[in-house]
């Protein structure tokens, strides 16, 4: 009997935590691929998709552009943010994260017909990025780090603004996601070419909030670790990232 009422009492905490998140509110980017690719599809969105229905709450998709998910949690207008968004470790006091579902790698794509064969092909050369938090965007210290080659760094609101920049000659080459170069290389109407190496940039990937919202981050986290062991997101990964080096 003791037992059964410590089982009951465990459900009882478990759904009341989970209740208190009813109409959960998910910022995420318009388009992002493989990790947005509509409202409905990308391995992001049927990650959290999967997620809140394990934890049977009710929830809304909230599209914007990428910097502007900071300010959304930030404010509370949204409670949670996903979409390829990189941990970032180093500012703890705004942010929290999910625990990393997938590793965090960055790469650079330029034009097929462009003369550029390397990563010192671009010494000076304008190289876009995604537009993250402001001036403290895990891709833009990065690259601001490691600028040996002078690049001159710009910054987009969108993946189609950087895309369509990069096609027009307005920039030489974008630095996003290797999973997001690899994309573009294969349904970019053969334009795209991968240059160098991927590197590794920032903790992951996960899912951000505030720090407010800390006992949600943990109740998303043991779903992270549940899922990451399953045939679900073996075969949700396989889908969008089997091209991963």
């Amino acid at each position: 009997m003791r037992i059964f009422n410590t089982l009951i009492l465990f459900i009882y905490l478990w759904m009341g935590s989970a209740s208190a998140y009813a109409n959960l509110k998910v910022g995420t980017v318009f388009f992002y691929p493989p990790f947005v690719m509509s409202i409905n599809t990308g391995f992001d969105v049927q990650f959290i998709q999967k997620i809140c229905q394990n934890l049977r709450l009710k929830y809304d998709l909230v599209p914007m552009n990428y910097n502007e998910l900071y300010t959304a949690v930030a404010s509370g207008k949204i409670d949670i943010a996903i979409g390829g968004i990189t941990i970032n470790s180093a500012n703890p006091e705004n942010y929290v994260y999910s625990l990393p579902y997938i590793l965090s790698k960055g790469a650079f794509l330029v034009l097929k017909n462009s003369h550029i064969n390397s990563i010192d092909s671009l010494r000076g050369a304008k190289v876009g990025i995604v537009r993250g938090e402001q001036d403290g965007d895990v891709f833009y210290t990065y690259l601001v780090a490691q600028n040996s080659q002078q690049l001159q760094i710009v910054q987009f609101d969108g993946m189609a603004d950087l895309v369509a920049a990069l096609s027009n000659g307005e920039i030489a080459a974008a630095f996003t996601h290797e999973s997001t170069v690899l994309y573009w290389g294969l349904n970019g109407g053969r334009q795209f070419k991968a240059v160098g190496d991927p590197v590794r940039v920032g903790d992951g990937i996960g899912i951000m909030s505030t720090p407010k919202q800390a006992k949600l981050i943990n109740l998303i986290n043991q779903q992270i670790q549940n899922l990451e062991q399953t045939e679900f997101y073996m075969n949700l990964y396989t889908t969008y990232f089997a091209n991963e080096q």
